[in-house]
């Protein structure tokens, strides 16, 4: 791929459920990673909005579902980096299927689901298990991978034969090759802030891959949970316009003015 200009970037302190100052059909790519239902790291998040328990915290997000259909252009797309989560309840422990309430809630938004993908973090002890060990039928899976769940609006993207942005953001056979099977297993998780403190952070490399496989040079890229900015700053630098939305006003603050720094006079 060409050298590209850095995009620019644009940080909103908003709801991901309104998306403020960001017209319809305004947006190429809508990539984000949103707190995850049923993590004890989100509830407070969820609790201030007055999302208590799952089937609140799963209507919640579906509103940002449905404001991210508003604002992508025919053939744009949302990937959402989400995983599931185990946590106990009145019946006991249990499964919080989170990516198949995303899935459901995305297409009742409007949004055509595709083939997803399978980040396998390899970070996860690949011998971890959970329950009584080596006793059956009481031990339980391990959850060591995520999901990269891809939605498109509509029907797909139309370009002009030999259209230069589009031939500008041409990836290799090996990248392709790589890149478009469903199981990742080659992306390290990214740290979660310092002292153990969970950010709900996720790596620079597997935004900039999504990135490049699903907008041109010259598209514009939105993160409605946009956090630490790990999807803006892949956008940027691979010549895309970034716009990141974010409620929190101190992770606001933090993310605007890191994205001062990071703009050329």
């Amino acid at each position: 791929m060409a050298a590209t200009v850095p995009g620019a970037v644009r940080v909103i302190r908003g709801d991901a459920r309104r998306l403020p100052g960001i017209p319809a059909g305004s947006i190429d790519l809508v990539l984000t990673s949103p707190p995850y239902p049923m993590i004890p790291q989100w509830d407070a998040q969820f609790g201030a909005l007055g999302a208590r328990g799952p089937v609140a915290m799963r209507r919640l997000l579906a509103e940002a579902w449905r404001a991210c259909r508003r604002v992508l252009v025919p053939g744009g797309l949302l990937a959402v980096v989400i995983g599931d989560a185990l946590r106990r309840d009145a019946g006991g422990f249990r499964l919080w299927p989170n990516h198949a309430h995303t899935l459901i809630d995305a297409e009742r938004a409007g949004l055509r689901p595709l083939p997803y993908l399978l980040w396998k973090k390899p970070t996860n002890r690949p011998n971890a298990y959970l329950g009584s060990g080596f006793l059956p039928p009481n031990a339980y899976v391990t959850l060591d991978c995520e999901y990269v769940l891809l939605f498109r609006n509509g029907g797909p993207r139309r370009f002009p034969a030999h259209e230069p942005r589009r031939e500008a953001s041409r990836f290799s056979r090996a990248e392709r090759d790589r890149w478009f099977s469903q199981v990742w297993g080659d992306v390290r998780g990214a740290r979660q802030g310092a002292e153990g403190r969970r950010t709900g952070a996720f790596p620079p490399e597997l935004a900039a891959r999504l990135v490049r496989m699903f907008s041109v040079v010259g598209d514009t890229v939105l993160d409605p949970f946009a956090g630490t900015g790990t999807t803006l700053w892949a956008a940027a630098a691979l010549g895309r316009n970034a716009i990141g939305v974010e409620l929190d006003p101190g992770v606001y603050r933090a993310l605007a003015a890191e994205a001062r720094r990071r703009t050329p006079a």
